[in-house]
């Protein structure tokens, strides 16, 4: 009979009675779950990552706006101020805490408009002028454009101001007709430096009846920088244009050390308007006061206080910049 034994079951850990199949499989299960796994955290970066670069891309994007914006505001701002300043001292005021004054007025008018402008926008956009420093200057000019650019005594070559140190929106409108023809005899503005070295500018009309610009630095012979047509010419010699179009041979007193002195020679070979508005601060610039009329004369040249300069900071906050800077506003000065 054969001898029959109850199965009391193996002990836990036999694999003796295991298939090499199923060894196989388990370990194609466990690298399969730890596959899944590396997957799972990949794609959770990768998304981590995209937000992050998403909300950097709309910061970036939004900071550039602001830029822009702030950046216009100042622009505008100095264009306006620039406008204000120029316009008050055409006025002829003959005292300069009048002009003073009304700038000052015009600038606060300024800011209150802008400020509220902006308010509606969501936007704080101030010009601080508790900050507003003006810089003392005096204009130089005629607008009698029928008149030539003789001085008040009606001397041909004339002294306009001496120890000048900065000069700014030095410009011209001629008419072509009434200038000379050819530049041996013509109408020039010539600046004369410390140490006796010269910077002259001929206006003219050339061989095809073109209103000519001539330039010439130190002991160097004239040359011809730029021509334009037409029946006037307007010639700005510190932002070096003419009727608005850059001449590049027109550098506004190259090689001439401040302070110099500024003279019109062969004055009655022009006809036209002028203007020119120095520095005079510090003690800067002695015109020649004798030479022009009064800031109330009705017949130019006069010769009014004016401002030169104005200098204040700026203001311009949105929610997500703050932007604050000084800023100098001083139209047609040399670059």
């Amino acid at each position: 009979m054969a001898d029959v034994r109850p199965d009391r079951g193996r002990p836990a850990g036999d694999d003796r009675g295991r298939s090499a199949d199923d060894g196989r499989r388990d370990r194609g299960q466990l690298i399969l779950v730890t596959g899944l796994a590396i997957a799972v955290m990949l794609v959770a970066l990768v998304l981590l990552l995209n937000t992050v670069i998403y909300t950097q891309n709309l910061a970036t994007r939004g900071a550039e706006v602001d830029d822009t914006a702030a950046i216009t505001y100042q622009q505008e701002v100095v264009d306006s101020v620039g406008g204000v300043v120029d316009a008050e001292n055409r006025e002829g005021y003959d005292d300069r805490s009048k002009v003073e004054e009304n700038v000052t007025a015009a600038i606060d008018r300024l800011d209150g408009l802008s400020a509220r402008y902006h308010a509606e926008e969501g936007t704080v956009a101030r010009v601080e002028t508790d900050t507003l420093a003006l810089t003392e200057g005096t204009l130089l000019y005629q607008t009698n454009a029928s008149r030539n650019f003789t001085s008040d005594g009606e001397s041909d070559d004339w002294e306009l101001a001496e120890d000048v140190t900065n000069a700014r929106h030095v410009r011209f409108t001629v008419s072509g007709e009434n200038l000379s023809d050819g530049r041996p005899g013509s109408f020039h503005v010539r600046l004369v430096g410390d140490d006796g070295t010269n910077w002259r500018v001929y206006l003219y009309n050339d061989t095809d009846d073109d209103v000519a610009v001539a330039v010439q630095n130190g002991t160097d012979t004239p040359e011809l920088a730029c021509t334009t047509s037409g029946p006037e010419a307007t010639v700005d010699l510190t932002r070096g244009t003419l009727n608005g179009s850059a001449c590049p041979k027109l550098v506004w007193a190259t090689d001439l050390d401040s302070p110099y002195r500024v003279e019109f020679q062969n004055a009655d070979e022009a006809i036209g308007t002028y203007e020119l508005t120095a520095d005079e601060s510090g003690g800067a610039t002695d015109v020649e006061t004798g030479n022009f009329a009064g800031a109330n004369a009705e017949e130019s040249p006069r010769a009014v206080p004016a401002v030169y300069a104005a200098e204040f900071d700026l203001h311009f906050e949105t929610p997500d910049l703050t932007f604050h800077t000084t800023v100098r506003v001083a139209r047609g000065e040399p670059e």
